[in-house]
């Protein structure tokens, strides 16, 4: 397995919540992880500070889906989205996208509704996985649509989209639609149907940026890329780690797929003459000597391991040793 930078423990409560006009207090249970064989580690190493709050029992308007409940204990607030009457469809009934936000003696802090996406029965969700303890931001995932909501402020961002760096053509009306939303403090990692993974950067809470990624491989192009981005660790200084997603349709897995236990400082720009090839050597800058070379293979997203002696030579030797391996 590949991590991230060191393991801080994952503070998120997961609430399974009844669909009833008042929702009652549940169990706290476990954050999810992600699904398949990825374990992940925090890009920081900030200790998020202890909290004695604890989550209030509030008696609620409407109904609640099942993951649509967050108590964010370092700040004693807990953020829910529900569908009430206001937002009820004549024809297809509940709407699913009314935005809450309760202190710990059930006040109400903040309440928005959200527009339609898509269509009123398309709900909205709350990221899947909020480690997010330096920014105290939360992710709010609709069909093609997102929000980040800051939980310190108040402020809610204006809609936001999936970008990517090579144009996706739509097949279908499911195209687009986004299937996966992760926050790892600076970073927003997310997954969309037939167009593959993006990420955003949270750093300044106000404006959002998308980052673009390294580079990217066609396995059919104009329909599906393997994807790397390089992320940048709060940890050091100029460290980054390397990542290639993956969505499984068949079982609903998504895998971050981290390539390195721990991030290191690699030169971020790509020769252009490689970036779009199936082989990609990414620099390790290191304190004396020249870099040395990691060699990553795009279409089966995995490090291939380089001979001592090829370390030192040009990249075009590099990348032709390496395409001779899968002859």
């Amino acid at each position: 397995m590949h991590h991230f930078s060191k393991f801080i423990s994952i503070l998120l409560l997961a609430f399974v919540v009844s669909c009833t006009t008042e929702p009652t207090a549940t169990t706290n249970v476990p954050a999810p992880v992600p699904t398949g064989t990825d374990t992940i580690n925090s890009i920081t190493n900030s200790t998020p500070t202890s909290s004695p709050n604890s989550r209030p029992t509030c008696k609620l308007v409407g109904s609640v889906m099942e993951g649509n409940m967050f108590w964010a204990e370092p700040l004693g607030k807990l953020v829910v989205i529900s569908a009430e009457e206001e937002t009820n469809d004549a024809n297809l009934g509940e709407s699913h996208r009314i935005l809450s936000v309760y202190d710990q003696q059930c006040k109400q802090l903040f309440r928005q509704v959200l527009p339609v996406n898509f269509s009123p029965d398309f709900p909205y969700f709350l990221s899947e996985i909020t480690y997010n303890k330096v920014s105290n931001q939360i992710a709010i995932r609709g069909y093609d649509k997102f929000y980040i909501f800051n939980l310190e402020n108040l402020k809610l961002t204006n809609a936001l989209s999936p970008k990517f760096q090579n144009k996706r053509f739509v097949e279908d009306a499911q195209s687009g639609s986004i299937k996966r939303l992760e926050l790892w403090e600076n970073y927003l990692i997310g997954f969309a149907a037939s167009m593959g993974p993006f990420v955003y950067d949270l750093s300044n809470p106000e404006i959002p940026s998308a980052v673009m990624p390294q580079a990217e491989f066609p396995i059919v192009k104009g329909e599906q890329y393997n994807t790397m981005f390089l992320l940048r660790s709060t940890d050091g200084d100029k460290e980054y780690q390397a990542l290639l997603p993956d969505y499984d349709y068949d079982k609903e897995n998504f895998k971050l797929n981290i390539l390195f236990e721990k991030p290191m400082k690699f030169q971020p720009v790509i020769n252009k003459s490689f970036k779009d090839n199936r082989f990609i050597l990414l620099k390790e800058q290191v304190e004396s000597g020249n870099p040395i070379p990691h060699a990553v293979d795009m279409k089966e997203r995995k490090i291939i391991e380089l001979p001592a002696e090829l370390t030192g030579k040009k990249d075009g030797e590099i990348l032709t040793w390496l395409k001779a391996q899968t002859k």
